[in-house]
């Protein structure tokens, strides 16, 4: 039996060969996009109220993490409610990490942090009138050792978080954002301030341990949102 190529050929047709429908894989990567947008959106809304209550005292820590009756050490003098705001940056990247898996979490820190900084090059130099103005902004050191420590502190609570999950539904989400907090911290103080902030150290101290508390605190959060926030097929975590 002749097939029906072999046919089409013998009476002087034309084959035409198709490519494959691009379309499936580009509704996929408009899709991918879609969802990127809002927790990316998250953190830089995040930062912004972050930004906006760096003038409240935190308190929590005085006499704590500061000799008693000693006003003039209380963390409060520097720390703000802006730094206990900054770790649910980690909370959101968790959350992503817990719905769609490591690698579009890794996506999730690419953008957000891109967004974030074309958001703030937009305010510090005044792209639209509409835009707040910045205030006092912080040097080129200062925001360049910012930004650089939360993003490689995020890349590896993503590592870690895809690598603690499981039946215990509170380590993968604590020890991401412990190891967020602690490599975000270290990296940035002596990065930003060595040299030229004598007590850069005890700063990072105090810092590293606002966002380590905040990382236990934060649980609850994660706890609440999880029956809304589950794992896509053939991810782990409960």
């Amino acid at each position: 039996m002749i097939s029906n190529v072999n046919r089409l050929a013998a009476e002087g047709g034309v084959i035409v060969s198709h490519a494959p429908s691009r379309l499936p894989r580009v509704l996929r990567l408009m899709r991918d996009v879609a969802l990127l947008i809002v927790p990316a959106v998250a953190v830089a809304m995040t930062l912004l109220v972050a930004w906006e209550m760096r003038g409240v005292p935190f308190t929590l820590f005085d006499g704590i993490l500061s000799p008693l009756r000693r006003p003039e050490l209380y963390p409060s003098n520097w720390l703000n409610a802006g730094h206990a705001i900054v770790p649910v940056v980690f909370l959101i990247a968790n959350l992503v990490n817990r719905r769609y898996g490591e690698d579009f979490a890794l996506a999730h820190v690419f953008v957000s942090w891109s967004l974030v900084v074309l958001t703030a090059l937009a305010v510090v130099l005044r792209a639209d009138p509409l835009l707040p103005d910045p205030g006092e902004v912080p040097s080129l050191r200062v925001m360049g050792a910012f930004l650089g420590s939360m993003a490689i502190g995020q890349l590896a609570g993503v590592y870690v978080f895809d690598r603690t999950r499981g039946v215990v539904w509170w380590k993968a989400p604590l020890y991401s954002a412990l190891t967020s907090s602690f490599i975000a911290m270290f990296l940035f103080y002596p990065t930003a301030y060595a040299g030229s902030v004598p007590n850069w150290a005890n700063h990072m101290a105090v810092d590293a341990g606002t966002k380590a508390f905040m990382s236990f605190a934060l649980l609850a959060a994660y706890m609440v949102l999880r029956p809304i926030v589950r794992p896509t097929g053939g991810l782990g975590g409960y």
